[in-house]
């Protein structure tokens, strides 16, 4: 497990590299790829089904990339983006095609549903934490405005 986490923030510094990202944001956003896939992994070995892991890891990476985009005043896609390479469905997505090119008809729908399963559940976990994050925030500027 220890091994697939270092390769997942490899593989997110890397594509951090390719979206011009430097220096210290260079180190989080791989650090958050990390902690997602180390979330997606305890909740797949846990027994629960992928989906599942990939909505627990993609709100862990959401709630990680709004407080270092707060921190280091940045947009939080430029540490969620990279973040979410390692664990985007690609397998899925690629059986589906071949069985469905193959003729595997009940296979590729199996295959499509897991996919949409999953890409659903990165959907929801970002935009669960975003929209949360975004009423909080709304909340503090009507405490300070009312305070002053």
């Amino acid at each position: 497990m220890l091994k697939n986490i270092l390769l997942s923030t490899i593989a997110a510094v890397s594509f951090s590299v390719m979206f011009n990202i430097r220096g210290l944001k260079l180190i989080f956003a791989g650090l958050n790829a990390g902690l997602g896939f180390f979330f997606y992994s305890i909740t797949t070995a846990y027994g629960y089904d992928s989906h599942i892991g990939m909505l627990v890891a993609s709100i862990s990476m959401s709630i990680c990339a709004e407080i270092l985009a707060r921190k280091l005043r940045t947009p939080a896609s430029v540490f969620l983006v990279p973040a979410l390479i390692p664990v985007v469905p690609g397998g899925a997505i690629f059986q589906f095609a071949l069985n469905l090119l193959e003729g595997n008809t009940e296979l590729a729908f199996t295959y499509g549903i897991q996919t949409m399963l999953e890409a659903g559940a990165l959907a929801i976990g970002i935009i669960l934490v975003s929209s949360l994050t975004k009423v909080i925030i709304r909340m503090l500027n009507k405490r300070k405005s009312h305070v002053m």
